[in-house]
């Protein structure tokens, strides 16, 4: 989100006529300056009226008489402001600053013109200026804090957000609660994000209208909750950003997103469905759709939504990559070697292209075709994290061990150690090879679950490894870490039945052993599945 969108007007200056303070007149005026005074009360009152152009020139009157007037400089600013004379204005609110320092009023117009200018650091020192003259002024504070939260840097946000906190207690208007909420959703900072949304939710559940109810600021802050993890509150905000805009694409797909985060399937097919019937017939909802019928299992669905994404859109290597794993998700590899040979044509320089190749061959059976295709990927993008992840899988398939590891380890420095699957796979890996070096294994499992604590199998794993070394105890903690995970994994179920009759905890061990005799045996083949598995998750695109 920019800084020109933290709170809906970047200048919530008092440069507006209607803000102006005036400077007191000084006891014992001379006639000049009384001049000036009656030509300002003129100027007000034309003003009210709606004559502009008289009070421009009984403003000008008041400074023929008084040339130092900062109150006639500040009227015949904000109606150069109003006029679109920027220059013009500066030069007045500059004058009104200089010949009344202590007025913190001027100082905060000069600010603010300054910072519509683009000259923010001057602006900055303005506003500065005009708090410490009345630390009470929530445009100041408000102006101070935009040109804070615009640098970005996280020191500077969160001078921002107090900045922007005491304008809030001044005066609590939601387009201030809004930029609050952005200043934490900006610094990662999620918890607080939410409790400071509570917060601008109830100004607008409160019926309280202004600029923030905007259907862009709305979707625009609705798509910062979304990447920020916030399902419900973006779905809020999306949602009525959709309900005022219909026809807003982005607003829309990202809404059933939100609610396809939220595991509310039912409602992203309403809302990408209902985009459909209203006319809105454009590639990013038939893909979004295509995404949302294949989370439903409705394959059926799927594959001619992305057809239709593609129809529209032919040129979108995207689609045509997410079409070909698409098909191969649905055992018509076949079909999408054809498609994504046909699309190679088009982007034969596609690494991402070459990947989903790659896959599709390795699920027809064509191996050593596959690797070529993994290859070329990773020739295209030397740095490709899913490219390298199924080179090693096919050198493990194999047995080659030793070349898989390198292949994960090289993912996993690709990715600079941010996803947990590398790990898993080159600690899996190593603890099939003849000598198993337990130690590098328990390094990069742990490092697995760091990284993805809801990761079953990398938690199975680090059990079963605890196992070998009879650490039973903390074995115990992760197989029911699993347990609670995956419910229905019999072979956790058992191991863990196993340790706690090493533990002599009998009764928990009967429960355990109990619990796996009533599940299904079907989880024979699983470990082999679920390593191919994981390392399609890596080459997933999402709408």
């Amino acid at each position: 989100m920019s800084a020109a969108t933290v709170v809906a007007c970047v200048w919530c200056s008092s440069a507006g006529v209607g803000d102006v303070v005036a400077q007191k007149p000084a006891r014992g005026a001379s006639p000049p300056q009384q001049q000036a005074e009656s030509s300002i009360a003129e100027g007000i009152a034309a003003i009210k009226r709606g004559d502009e152009a008289a009070a421009r020139t009984l403003f000008a009157r008041a400074l023929n008489s008084d040339p130092d007037n900062a109150t006639a400089h500040t009227y015949l600013g904000a109606l150069a402001d109003r006029a679109g004379d920027l220059k013009e204005a500066e030069r007045h609110f500059a004058a009104a600053a200089i010949n009344a320092p202590f007025l913190a009023s001027a100082r905060n117009n000069y600010g603010a013109i300054l910072m519509r200018t683009g000259r923010t650091q001057l602006a900055a020192a303005q506003f500065e200026a005009s708090l410490k003259l009345d630390r009470n002024q929530p445009h100041a504070l408000v102006n101070l804090a935009q040109i804070r939260f615009a640098s970005g840097q996280p020191e500077d946000l969160r001078a921002a957000r107090s900045l922007f906190e005491r304008a809030y207690a001044i005066v609590p208007e939601s387009e201030v609660a809004r930029a609050i909420v952005i200043v934490a959703l900006r610094l990662g900072e999620r918890d607080a994000a939410a409790s400071s949304y509570r917060e601008y939710a109830a100004h607008l559940a409160a019926g309280e209208e202004s600029k923030t109810s905007a259907v862009g600021a709305r979707a625009e802050l609705g798509m910062g909750l979304l990447v920020a993890g916030l399902f419900d509150e973006a779905a809020v905000e999306l949602g009525a950003a959709v309900e005022r805009e219909p026809s807003n694409v982005g607003a829309v797909v990202s809404l059933a997103r939100a609610h396809l985060s939220r595991k509310d399937i039912p409602s992203a097919g309403r809302t990408l469905e209902a985009a459909v019937a209203r006319g809105l017939d454009v590639a990013p909802v038939y893909a979004a759709l295509a995404e949302v019928y294949e989370a439903g299992g409705y394959v059926e669905n799927a594959i001619p939504a992305m057809r239709l994404a593609i129809a529209r859109d032919p040129k979108n290597e995207d689609y045509q990559i997410r079409y070909g794993l698409l098909l191969t998700d649905t055992k018509a590899p076949a079909a999408a070697i054809i498609r994504l040979e046909e699309a190679l044509r088009e982007f034969p320089r596609s690494s991402r292209l070459w990947l989903a190749l790659g896959i599709a061959q390795l699920n027809m059976g064509k191996n050593d075709d596959a690797r070529r295709s993994f290859a070329r990927s990773l020739e295209l993008d030397p740095r490709s994290v899913p490219a390298l992840a199924y080179l090693g899988t096919t050198h493990a398939e194999r047995g080659q061990y030793s070349e898989a590891v390198s292949f994960y380890e090289r993912a996993i420095a690709a990715d600079d150690g941010r996803l947990a699957v590398p790990y898993y796979l080159a600690a899996d890996t190593l603890l099939r090879q003849t000598e198993v070096d337990a130690p590098r294994a328990e390094k990069y499992l742990v490092r697995a679950v760091e990284l993805d604590p809801s990761f079953a199998a990398a938690r199975l794993a680090l059990a079963k490894l605890h196992v070998r070394t009879e650490r039973w105890a903390e074995a115990a903690v992760q197989f029911e870490r699993v347990v609670q995970l995956e419910p229905g994994r019999a072979e956790a179920h058992y191991q863990l039945g196993r340790v706690y009759t090493r533990l002599k905890r009998a009764a928990d061990a009967q429960r355990e052993l109990a619990t796996f005799k009533q599940l299904s045996d079907t989880q024979k083949e699983q470990k082999e599945i679920e390593r191919r598995d994981l390392v399609r998750r890596l080459a997933s695109v999402r709408f």
